[in-house]
């Protein structure tokens, strides 16, 4: 078991809303909008409650507070198939990470840095991304309280200058596609919000499990609301197709904002920000990936983990050629290819683990009856 202290449920809502509300912040976001057509938010509702649905259903099995997703896999599936089954999410969320720093760094680079070589930020990003993990959750969890209160503070402003730009012009059709299409990529979709599983890795680390349980249906509702906020708003804004051109949809909204002559460039202060936030998300999801690493390997020793798992992320960003190809395979190979993968692991771990929890309940699941109950066992009467 890996033990690495504990952490109150404000900070673990913490950490979830800057995993899953800071990925609204980078080129990511461009997924559901193309095939969301001008009902991008439908999109995100369908997909984000699909796979909340499925994690919601599996609280029930984590009441266990020393065993996270990985350990309670290989308890189900045996140690061949458990191993398996978390190396293949372990590969999943590896891959999707790769694309999320080379979203974040190309956004860097054009924000910040335009002439620096982009392997040198890439290199010092990865850096940036190694040293928190090592500090733990307990340290992660403080931290990611300010990180969160930041976060919040530039989304609800942006939001309400925002309502300035709107132009009820652009008010497109509220189905954009059509409800078939929507369902269908959707569902399709419900990859873009894989983060969520994350949340499972965290059990050991929070000592109540009502605490747990009713910390994922707030982390939901806020995530679900803010989500589709921000893609009405950017709608408004960017009416469809012009934001599925646009490759920093929210560095371009605060580039709008205007408060007059003396004071400019308000996009800076958004842009810092950002930067903030993101390598805290991009670090917590490196720890993540480090207890994964650790759990499948049966030890205790996360942090040995990380400097190889960031070689191996550094890499996988530098494997595709520009944005738009980055953005192309998390759509195809992580989502809608991948998803039925992993994210058919979940579900039939959600079955095999209610039926053993059925099966380990005397008399097969069903409470023994008061005559059976008051009856004394035959093997125990005295002669």
């Amino acid at each position: 078991m890996i033990k690495d202290g504990h952490i109150s449920s404000m900070q673990l809502i913490a950490i979830m809303l800057i995993i899953i509300i800071g990925k609204g912040l980078d080129s990511a976001i461009l997924i559901l909008i193309h095939w969301g057509h001008s009902a991008p938010e439908l999109l995100m509702l369908v997909g984000e409650i699909g796979i909340v649905t499925i994690v919601a259903l599996q609280l029930p099995l984590f009441k266990d507070p020393n065993k996270n997703l990985i350990d309670l896999l290989i308890d189900t599936f045996g140690g061949v198939m458990g191993s398996l089954f978390g190396f293949s999410l372990f590969t999943s969320l590896l891959l999707d990470l790769a694309m999320n720093v080379y979203y974040d760094i190309e956004q860097i680079r054009v924000v910040f840095l335009p002439t620096t070589p982009p392997n040198l930020v890439l290199f010092l990003s990865i850096v940036a991304m190694i040293i928190p993990a090592y500090y733990g959750i307990e340290v992660l969890g403080r931290t990611n309280l300010i990180m969160f209160a930041l976060m919040m503070v530039v989304i609800l402003s942006l939001i309400a200058i925002s309502f300035t730009l709107i132009n009820i012009d652009y008010m497109p059709p509220l189905l954009g596609p059509g409800i078939p299409q929507l369902l269908k990529q959707g569902v399709l979709h419900s990859g873009f919000f894989g983060e969520y599983l994350v949340y499972l890795m965290l059990r050991p680390y929070v000592r109540s499990y009502r605490s747990f349980r009713n910390s994922f249906y707030i982390i939901a509702g806020i995530s679900i609301l803010f989500g589709a906020i921000g893609l009405v708003i950017i709608q408004l804004v960017f009416p469809y197709p012009i934001d599925d051109h646009l490759f920093f949809p929210f560095i371009e909204l605060a580039k709008l904002i205007y408060f007059g002559r003396f004071i400019q460039h308000i996009e800076a202060v958004y842009a810092v920000t950002w930067l903030a936030v993101t390598f805290a998300r991009l670090s917590l999801l490196l720890y993540v990936l480090s207890l994964m690493a650790a759990s499948v390997a049966r030890t205790p020793h996360f942090r040995r983990f990380a400097p190889s798992i960031g070689a191996m992320i550094y890499y996988g960003a530098l494997l595709p050629p520009t944005l738009s190809d980055a953005i192309d395979f998390k759509d195809i190979m992580l989502e809608k290819r991948g998803f039925p993968f992993y994210g058919g692991i979940a579900i039939l771990f959600l079955i095999v683990g209610y039926l053993k929890k059925w099966r380990n309940k005397p008399n097969g699941g069903q409470n023994p009856s008061a005559e059976q109950q008051a009856a004394p066992d035959a093997a125990t009467v005295q002669p």
